[in-house]
């Protein structure tokens, strides 16, 4: 949650006044100020060292952001400065390789920049900018949803219902605020609750005392929830989908895999067996091939996307034992996988060489080491670390674990882990009751052995620079950790090369899901 955000909360509750530009008229000259001047010099000097990193956009919208806050200086000058820093970002092909939904923060600073034009613009212009910043906090409220960031999610939600408010939309106002409070209860924000009550009695006219939003607070759930391994023999239709959307150099490309298959669990002697029989049913795509319009031959291919993995034992009390006919199953997917690849190669010579290379690079990324490492850190995530478990609600908590990076899966790293159980939700859409829970995790490298090898590898100028973010959410019964959905975000970016002039850029996005309705009715253990 950013600084700014926070204090539009505080200031807007503490005087119940709408924020306004320190300025009353639009006041022409430039930002003059030496912080200002220091931004730009730090992005100039991270665009000299790479200029296609990820860090450059980042450091445009701290820009954004201290224009934004810097209400001491004239309105027009820096709010146009502000405008043209964020229409960089937003307009960038880095930016839609990256979010290629949008990104939630570069919208938050739209919706700031139009809030703060309200107060500077003559009353003509005024609603407009307002309405505008109605519009912006509402695609923020969603995309940080998207990205599993609830609590500025409901600030955001927090933000529609004010500007609402200051346009004189007293009931779409009050009626945005319940939203906000309702978002509130199901995530368990208890004090944002309490502001918000605040804030809706102060609207409808109602004495806003201490007491008053104490009554509305009893039935304010507090949830914790311990998660315990009692698996049951059942079978699943597990479906399986993944959208990349990589950069290299100027240009866009996407693709899209997809899997369907089962899924069987059964008791055996020394606890559990998973398998994941490929039969007539089944479907996988590995994505390999780019998604091109008009039939023309793409210029470059993608990895196969591993949505699939082989068989696996657990113990009765859910720890990893072994993992099952490893070898059989990758060569089943990878000769699947050459035989699709073969099947919707496009004509030409040059088509020939990329489908050599699809199934190279297929072979390799569907190998045996890698399918296998896929299957242990699913299990790891979705299962094996909650085995047990005791979480209070929207309490964030840390571990460290090797994993592999995205975008280098042979490379594997000390990462940071950070997880929370955030709420309760239906199992699946045949099921509305909210027996589940709703679990995120995000992982990022832990820093000092991530500096340690990048260190290394500028060394061997083997890579300039390397940024990844992944982000999970997992659907699962904490009575029986029996996962039901998995949904991962992901990035990453990597330059190669031995300067900016001959510098090979690549930045990948990924989104892909799983989802495990059951085949037949589960019965439950004691």
């Amino acid at each position: 949650m950013t600084a700014g955000r926070v204090w539009r909360r505080i200031l807007f509750t503490a005087t119940a006044a709408l924020i306004v530009c320190s300025c009353s008229t639009l006041t022409e000259g430039p930002t003059t100020r030496p912080r200002a001047r220091q931004f730009e010099w730090e992005i100039a000097d991270v665009e000299r060292s790479d200029p296609a990193s990820p860090a450059v956009l980042s450091a445009q919208l701290t820009y954004v952001e201290f224009l934004l806050d810097e209400l001491s200086d004239p309105c027009a000058a820096r709010l146009r400065r502000a405008q043209s820093e964020l229409r960089a970002v937003t307009t960038s092909l880095k930016t839609q390789a990256m979010f290629p939904d949008g990104w939630a923060r570069a919208v938050d600073d739209e919706y700031r920049l139009h809030l703060e034009r309200a107060g500077c613009a003559p009353d003509a212009s005024r609603n407009f900018d307002l309405w505008s910043a109605v519009d912006a906090a509402r695609r923020a409220v969603e995309l940080y949803r998207d990205a599993f960031d609830y609590r500025s999610m409901v600030i955001m939600q927090f933000d529609v219902a004010t500007t609402l408010y200051r346009l004189g939309q007293k009931a779409p106002a009050i009626a945005a605020l319940q939203s906000a409070i309702d978002l509130d209860r199901e995530y368990g924000f208890r004090h944002d609750a309490e502001v918000n009550y605040g804030a809706l009695l102060s609207w409808k006219g109602e004495l806003s005392s201490p007491d008053r939003i104490a009554v509305l607070m009893q039935d304010f759930p507090g949830r914790k929830v311990t998660l315990q391994f009692r698996w049951d023999a059942s079978d699943a239709a597990v479906t399986v989908q993944s959208r990349r959307v990589r950069l290299e150099g100027a240009k866009l490309i996407r693709s899209f895999a997809a899997a369907k298959f089962g899924q069987h669990v059964r008791a055996d002697p020394s606890g559990w067996s998973v398998s994941y029989p490929l039969g007539p049913d089944s479907l996988y795509d590995p994505g390999v091939w780019p998604v091109t319009e008009g039939g023309r031959v793409p210029e470059d291919i993608f990895p196969p996307a591993v949505l699939t993995t082989p068989g696996f034992k657990v113990s009765r009390t859910g720890v990893f034992l072994d993992l099952t006919n490893s070898e059989a199953f990758a060569s089943r997917v990878a000769d699947h996988a050459a035989r699709l690849i073969r099947a919707r190669a496009p004509p030409g010579r040059r088509a020939r060489t990329l489908t050599q290379e699809a199934l190279k690079t297929a072979s390799a990324g569907l190998s045996p080491e890698l399918l296998d490492a896929a299957a242990l850190r699913d299990y790891s995530l979705e299962t094996a670390m909650w085995v047990g478990a005791t979480l209070d609600q929207g309490v964030w908590y840390r571990i460290t674990a090797p994993l592999a990076l995205p975008g280098i899966p042979r490379v594997v790293m000390t990462q940071s882990v950070e997880f929370a159980f955030t709420r309760a939700v239906p199992c699946s859409v045949h099921n509305p009751n909210r027996a589940c829970i709703e679990l995120v995790l995000h992982v990022t490298p832990e820093e000092k052995a991530f500096a340690r090898w990048l260190a290394d590898m500028r060394a061997d100028a083997t890579l300039l620079d390397y940024a990844a973010s992944l982000d999970i959410r997992i659907v699962t019964d904490p009575r029986t950790l029996l996962p039901y959905s998995r949904e991962e975000r992901a990035y990453w970016y990597a330059s190669v090369g031995m300067g900016p002039s001959d510098q090979l850029i690549q930045s990948e996005h990924t989104a892909s899901s799983a989802t495990w309705p059951p085949t037949a009715p589960q019965p439950r253990g004691p």
